[in-house]
């Protein structure tokens, strides 16, 4: 065995030996982050070439794979809940909110950190005036008639339609409106 040999044999260990630290650093990281974090880069789209979706996917293998849910959950729950996840503007998100809910996020949970401070997740998205997660909402099963006190004692149907102002883009639930009444109804 030549010299030439050995030293190519001792510069594959220190490579092979690199790639590892780095392998071991970089899981470290993720599974030391905080739930929140892993939600966003996991919801991040569009961003970024390559590197920023390769980021994206190890992120979502993380948060799906190699987290303890229990804990991610309870984190959640104590903080912003379901509201953390459903107020990015990806449209992973939804599905994102699936995966929490499958592991025992409350679908009805309210936002600690938001105000009013008891207003669920359907509450706050008549609110925000954004059908599309009103209904996400309603097919996963969200309460129709959980009531506010900070918002009068109305549920969701009856603060669409005390929000509602016909004509106005932006204060116009009709559309809410009919999702709730077409829920409701069932």
């Amino acid at each position: 065995m030549g010299v030439v040999s050995v030293i190519k044999k001792i510069a594959i260990s220190v490579v092979i030996s690199l790639l590892l630290a780095a392998a071991g650093l970089l899981h470290y990281g993720m599974i030391t982050r905080d739930v929140h974090y892993l939600i966003q880069c996991s919801a991040d789209e569009g961003r970024g070439g390559w590197r920023a979706q390769r980021v994206r996917e190890m992120c979502e293998f993380y948060l799906y794979n190699l987290r303890n849910t229990d804990n991610d959950v309870k984190e959640l729950s104590e903080g912003a809940g379901l509201d953390y996840i459903l107020n990015h503007e990806a449209p992973r998100k939804y599905e994102i909110a699936e995966f929490f809910l499958a592991n025992g996020l409350d679908i009805n949970g309210i936002n600690h950190y938001g105000a009013p401070n008891d207003v669920t997740p359907l509450q706050a998205s008549v609110l925000y005036n954004d059908a599309e997660r009103v209904e996400f909402l309603i097919d996963q099963g969200a309460s129709l008639y959980r009531k506010s006190q900070t918002l009068g004692q109305l549920n969701a149907l009856e603060l669409a339609k005390d929000k509602h102002k016909e004509g106005d883009s932006r204060e116009d639930r009709s559309e809410i409106i009919k999702l709730l009444t077409n829920a409701s109804v069932l």
